[in-house]
């Protein structure tokens, strides 16, 4: 679930936000998203997904494991 904010919402939710983000928060301007603000625990685990799928040896033996799985 996102949640979008504006920028003056934003300013005046800021302490709250931080305290609270258990979803990522679309930040809008003139109705326009321009950010997005995610908890650091989202973040690392954003990171280390995009770590994981760069793996290319990783990818290709994940691949097959599942094509073996799919075919008992």
């Amino acid at each position: 679930m996102l949640n979008y904010l504006t920028f003056a919402a934003l300013q005046q939710q800021l302490s709250l936000l931080s305290k609270n983000l258990r979803y990522p928060a679309i930040i809008t301007q003139d109705g326009k998203p321009v950010i997005v603000a995610l908890s650091m625990e989202q973040f690392a685990s954003l990171v280390e997904t995009m770590r994981i799928l760069s793996d290319r040896e990783f990818m290709s033996e994940l691949r097959e494991g599942i094509q073996q799985a799919d075919l008992g």
